[in-house]
């Protein structure tokens, strides 16, 4: 009976001690978090102290210089953000050809570790940008068959076949004015010839060469 009361205390000391080793390492990490965070060590935050106020401003000073350790794992922190932030293009949810993908997850992403949450989004950029304002406002009622609507359509609207035939319309019109103007110049010619041919009759044909640089400067005219 001995035996086994002595081998059962033994045991109760031993998980006595194992669970006092683990809550003093559980303080301990938590002190030196809280020193990370804040600057001081837990043990000078939770000591007390009265005396002078010289005493506590020097106190102060020393406690806000930073200390070795927190340096050392300032730079530990910084080595590990630095190996493992990456920049990935790739969908952020590969998904099955038969679903559909959202806009944003087909956008890239900066992710500070490898399998952590998408942190900081691109925004969407949309590669064909509106180039010019619709006239059509929206929200407005408007009758598809009126002829305002027509109008409107028209003016936003362009289609090959009215610009093929605007511009037969407006071939067909220079080529009537030239032509117009040629039967124009020959009539006057042929007025002119017939005017000298009346003239040859009635005065003869010695006053012809007299008036003939008269006649050419008309003409150039």
């Amino acid at each position: 009976m001995g035996e086994c009361n002595s081998s059962s205390s033994s045991e109760e000391d031993g998980d006595l001690e194992w669970k006092a080793a683990i809550s003093s390492a559980a303080a301990g990490a938590s002190s030196f978090m809280s020193s990370l965070v804040n600057g001081v060590s837990a043990t000078e935050n939770n000591g007390g102290g009265g005396g002078d106020n010289k005493q506590s401003k020097t106190q102060q000073q020393q406690q806000q210089l930073p200390k070795h350790y927190q340096i050392k794992a300032q730079k530990i922190l910084d080595e590990i953000i630095g190996k493992n932030l990456e920049i990935v293009s790739d969908p952020l949810i590969h998904l099955p050809d038969d679903e559909p993908m959202g806009d944003n997850e087909e956008e890239g992403c900066i992710r500070l570790f490898k399998n952590a949450p998408p942190g900081i989004v691109f925004d969407h950029v949309d590669p064909q940008p509106l180039r010019r304002r619709p006239r059509i406002l929206p929200g407005k009622v408007l009758n598809e068959k009126s002829k305002k609507f027509k109008r409107q359509l028209q003016s936003v609207a362009v289609d090959g076949k009215d610009i093929l035939a605007a511009a037969r319309d407006k071939c067909q019109t220079s080529l009537s004015r030239r032509e117009a103007k040629d039967a124009a110049a020959k009539a006057a010619a042929k007025r002119e010839e017939e005017r000298v041919a009346q003239l040859k009759k009635i005065r003869g044909e010695k006053w012809l060469p007299c008036i003939a640089k008269e006649m050419k400067l008309k003409s150039n005219r």
